[in-house]
């Protein structure tokens, strides 16, 4: 089953001048995780990653981009949301995911609302209360153990 993880950006981001990877630009908690299970080679082989970013939209992980400093409210949410949506829809028709599993803030969670609409993919989000947790759920999804995702409403 091809799965997409969806992951919002994050504050910190190593401090470059050139464009790089959107993978390797953000330096955050979650973002530690996934890189440390690609570097071990624990990551189920069937997930890709694509990144929501808050000056951006929807980028996937391997697109080039430059350090910014913006954050994700409510406003930017309203803002960006129309054209999240849309890059995010357009990606999975056409890389054909069969399954979406959302970790996201409420801001962000709020940007891509309705995303998935008229299209045939099972949406799930990494579960967990505060960060550790929902940092041990990423952790066991990106090894396979799906017992911290669940299925979105």
């Amino acid at each position: 089953m091809s799965t997409l993880l969806v992951q919002s950006c994050s504050k910190s981001k190593k401090q470059t001048p050139e464009p790089i990877s959107a993978l390797d630009l953000y330096s955050g908690y979650f973002f530690k995780i996934i890189k440390k299970s690609r570097r071990e080679g624990t990551v189920n082989s069937d997930i890709d990653i694509g990144i929501l970013s808050a000056k951006y939209g929807f980028v996937k992980a391997n697109e080039k981009i430059s350090a910014y400093d913006r954050k994700m409210d409510t406003q930017r949410a309203t803002e960006l949301g129309p054209t999240m949506r849309q890059q995010l829809h357009q990606y999975i028709s056409n890389m054909g995911y069969e399954r979406v599993v959302i970790n996201a803030g409420k801001e962000y969670r709020k940007a891509i609302d309705g995303f998935d609409n008229d299209l045939s993919v099972n949406t799930y989000h990494v579960c967990g209360d505060g960060l550790g947790l929902k940092g041990q759920s990423l952790k066991q999804f990106l090894r396979g153990n799906e017992s911290g995702i669940k299925r979105a409403n």
